[in-house]
């Protein structure tokens, strides 16, 4: 920054005195010539008077010598007057002069800052300093898992990876940390693209593929579910023993609707929780669900009944409004989205999430456990939550430009039903 402004500085004065010193050396010189035939011409004469005094010459040579000092004079005069004619022109020339030095001037600011602006400094020196301190930041946020980690944080480490990746792209680790940071900063794009490239390097990376399934379901988008499908499959195929890919297959089959696939996820994700797992309920809830074609009415109510009372649900009833100064910015083909986070911001990931085709609103929605994106992560292991209402252009929970959305933080406790409301109230920049 003070390298760029003395530099700038040093050229105007520079560009100053190149303009100025010609004219004003040339000035001085006029004028030293013209006081000097002056005093010529002057001291002439004196010397003739005392000559004459001397009886060096007589009366009659001084008259002739004094007619051609005035011939001279005369000479000079006409001199004179086409000097002044020149000066009236010089003095034209000269009062353009500074309008021309205040242009440049003007012309250089003009320059210094478009070059200040096109030039990006300030995002040149955040970006440096990032660089700097991406030892740092790596070891807070991988090694050590600094709870103190802040978005902004993240965001720098990101760029600080970004920088690295561009010499060594062929690092499919490095493309792996990448996509999950862009997740944490809810960049999905950014994270569905790293992921792919980190899938790219290495097929049969087990963190590959379970970041890269987990943010094609994170979008909720068909296209993407069903790419993620066969990557999941590929997941249990390298581990059996992948209770998170399960619970991934079977939620994905679900969103697909592929009862089939789903059910038997489902009963397969039960076989391998222990006994006192917690999560067993909401499983069995899945199942019973999926086998309602296979039992009839009465026995799938009962059945529903009993899982209810061996656990209680923790679970979110939200009405949700819309402020009325956005009732004119409502998109066209909308989707609603309402989703529960941890409000900490420790985990960017949604523990419950429904998404609905755009109706008129208020509405009621809840969350449950029910609607975990993963069994392993659910509504029920919060305390605080932050919950998100969020009309969508489409159909990607990442959110865009002008989507409309509301959030509130409550507290919450474990087995027991709160009920909220949310007014969306915020339009996206």
């Amino acid at each position: 920054m003070s390298v760029f402004w003395l530099g700038a500085i040093g050229l105007t004065l520079l560009a100053v005195l190149l303009i100025i010193l010609p004219w004003y050396l040339s000035r001085s010189s006029s004028q030293r010539d013209a006081l000097t035939n002056t005093q010529i011409i002057k001291q002439r004469m004196v010397e003739l008077e005392r000559e004459v005094s001397e009886g060096l010459i007589s009366k009659k040579d001084k008259d002739l010598a004094i007619k051609e000092l005035k011939l001279a004079l005369v000479d000079e005069v006409d001199d004179q007057a086409a000097d002044e004619n020149n000066s009236i022109n010089d003095l034209q020339t000269h009062s353009a002069k500074p309008i021309i030095f205040i242009g440049l001037l003007i012309a250089i600011g003009l320059g210094a800052g478009l070059y200040y602006s096109a030039s990006e400094v300030n995002n040149i020196q955040h970006w440096q300093r990032v660089t700097a301190k991406s030892s740092e930041l790596a070891k807070r946020i991988v090694i050590e898992a600094d709870p103190t980690v802040t978005a902004k944080d993240l965001e720098d480490f990101a760029l600080a990876m970004r920088t690295k990746l561009i010499h060594t792209p062929d690092d499919p680790i490095g493309w792996l940390l990448l996509g999950r940071l862009h997740m944490s900063t809810n960049r999905l794009e950014s994270a569905l693209q790293s992921f792919e490239k980190a899938l790219a390097l290495n097929p049969n990376h087990l963190g590959v593929l379970s970041s890269y399934s987990q943010a094609m379901v994170m979008t909720g988008q068909e296209e993407y579910l069903q790419k993620a499908m066969p990557l999941i499959r590929r997941s249990i195929a390298l581990n059996p023993e992948d209770i998170n890919a399960y619970g991934m297959l079977a939620v994905t089959a679900t969103q697909l609707g592929e009862k089939q696939t789903a059910l038997t996820s489902w009963q397969t994700l039960k076989s391998k929780l222990p006994e006192s797992d917690p999560m067993i309920a909401q499983v069995n809830e899945r199942i019973a669900a999926l086998s309602v074609e296979s039992v009839n009415v009465s026995d799938r109510n009962t059945e529903i009944n009993n899982l209810a009372q061996e656990e209680a649900q923790t679970s979110v009833i939200i009405e949700i409004k819309l402020d009325e100064k956005l009732s004119d910015k409502l998109p066209d083909n909308a989707f609603l989205f309402v989703f529960a986070q941890d409000a900490s911001g420790q985990v960017r990931m949604p523990a419950a999430v429904v998404k609905n085709k755009y109706t008129q609103l208020p509405i009621q929605v809840q969350l449950s456990d029910a609607n975990a994106m993963m069994p392993t992560y659910k509504l029920s292991q919060l305390t605080e939550a932050k919950l998100v209402a969020r009309i969508s252009v489409d159909e990607n929970v990442a959110q865009a430009k002008g989507e409309l959305q509301g959030e509130v933080i409550i507290s919450l406790t474990p087995g027991q039903q709160t009920r909220q409301t949310i007014i969306i109230d915020k339009e996206l920049m």
